[in-house]
């Protein structure tokens, strides 16, 4: 009972901030002179702020340490304390914690999980969750304006973020395992040589990069959404994922000049290869264009394009979880 009381009186502090907030910003908006005629902007009101200036801290469960920036250290959390933008938070072992960002925006941190919080200095009304480790899991409307609410990795942005998802970050010595969950609402994916224009309800991709960020694997896991893939100065792939396709990327750097050459390899679930190219960025003219017979049928040999070294070639069958191409791409089926 005591837990549900403390829970019950952190949603109407919540609730009651946002109010306080509202009623100021009426309040400055009257007339400066009784009978006076307001400005076209002071009659209109000035827009609502979506989330509060602080970050409130509720339900912590277990050991909860936030980072305070001004203090610089980890130190234990306070149930039901105020934190400001830029505060790092993480728990412990079967340990969990709620960021509320509005009376009806808030993350749930699970066990082992390290955040930051921020405004993007490029509005500073928006917020994003930077995840180092761990797992979170949003509650936000899913009516917010554009560019709202984000969730920031290593490896991956995801942007317009909507309703309600499941972020989970791991890494180990040679790769980082990025899963995005959307349950509803939506989400952008955007990373290094591709996008993801929109996760909606029931999509999961995992995205497993390299350390040293010369590979990346997407794979879809549930549902169907559409991948965009640069090929340089031609027009980009837009490719249907759909689950058990899989998305290869490899980077090299050039060995003179040291300008990128990327090559990228698309196999559907059934294990067939759909797209196959390499470009080198900034270099028009110098790409292979489409290596894929669209009319072919069988599944096709998937060596790297020419343009990567053979060492490079030889190298991503090495990668940790991709030990052999064809192995892999049997398993798919």
């Amino acid at each position: 009972m005591m837990e549900q009381a403390g829970v019950f009186r952190a949603s109407v502090c919540a609730v009651a901030a946002v109010c306080m907030t509202v009623v100021r910003a009426q309040d400055e908006a009257q007339p400066a002179e009784a009978g006076g005629q307001a400005p076209a902007a002071e009659q209109q009101g000035a827009p609502a702020k979506i989330f509060m200036p602080l970050v409130r801290l509720v339900q912590i469960r277990g050991v909860c340490e936030v980072n305070n920036p001004d203090a610089g250290v980890f130190v234990p959390a306070v149930e039901n304390k105020v934190y400001p933008l830029g505060s790092q938070f993480r728990t412990g072992p079967n340990s969990s914690a709620m960021l509320v960002f509005s009376a009806q925006e808030s993350v749930q941190l699970l066990a082992q999980t390290e955040v930051t919080v921020a405004a993007p200095a490029a509005n500073a009304d928006s917020r994003m969750v930077r995840l180092a480790a761990g797992t979170i899991k949003t509650s936000l409307r899913e009516n917010l304006p554009e560019g709202s609410f984000g969730v920031c990795t290593p490896n991956a942005a995801c942007k317009n973020i909507e309703g309600r998802g499941e972020y989970s970050l791991s890494a180990d010595a040679t790769t980082e395992t990025l899963q995005i969950a959307t349950i509803t609402g939506a989400a952008r994916i955007e990373g290094a040589h591709y996008h993801i224009p929109a996760l909606r309800a029931a999509n999961t991709v995992t995205i497993v990069t390299s350390q040293d960020r010369a590979f990346s694997r997407l794979t879809s896991v549930s549902g169907d959404f559409a991948i965009i893939l640069n090929k340089g100065e031609e027009d980009p792939v837009n490719f249907g994922m759909s689950p058990k396709a899989v998305v290869k990327i490899w980077r090299e750097n050039a060995p003179v000049g040291g300008r990128p050459v990327i090559a990228v390899l698309v196999v559907s679930p059934t294990g067939i290869a759909k797209h196959r190219f390499a470009y080198a960025e900034g270099r028009a003219g110098v790409a292979t264009g489409e290596l894929i017979d669209p009319a072919a049928t069988a599944k096709e040999d998937e060596d790297l394009p020419v343009l990567l070294s053979k060492d490079a070639a030889d190298a991503p069958k090495n990668e940790v979880g991709n030990d052999t191409e064809k192995t892999e791409t049997n398993d798919d089926q």
